[in-house]
């Protein structure tokens, strides 16, 4: 148990060193690039639009129709006085 545990921490460890040593030659082929202030010019590139031709299709056969929504009273009714409640209530603030 303890030698699996042992070779895949040292794995990792070799796996993380071999990362650091990447970024490291990554980092140094920059450099050698760039100018003395570390700047890299930028690449701009352009892509030419490109025309895209084709049709509509659209469905066939029979056309389907809809029934439309039924429309409902309201199930909320207001009282009679609530409107001369709510200014009387407005007032008292």
């Amino acid at each position: 148990m303890k030698t699996t545990t042992t070779n895949r921490l040292l794995s990792i460890i070799a796996f993380s060193a071999s990362l650091s040593a990447g970024a490291a030659s990554a980092q140094s082929a920059v450099t050698a690039k760039s100018g003395d202030d570390g700047w890299v010019p930028v690449k701009h590139l352009e892509f030419t639009p490109d025309d895209i031709e084709g049709g509509l299709l659209g469905p066939e056969g029979e056309q389907i129709t809809s029934v439309p929504r039924a429309e409902h009273a309201s199930l909320i009714e207001i009282r009679g006085g609530f409107e001369a409640e709510v200014i009387k209530t407005m007032e008292n603030m």
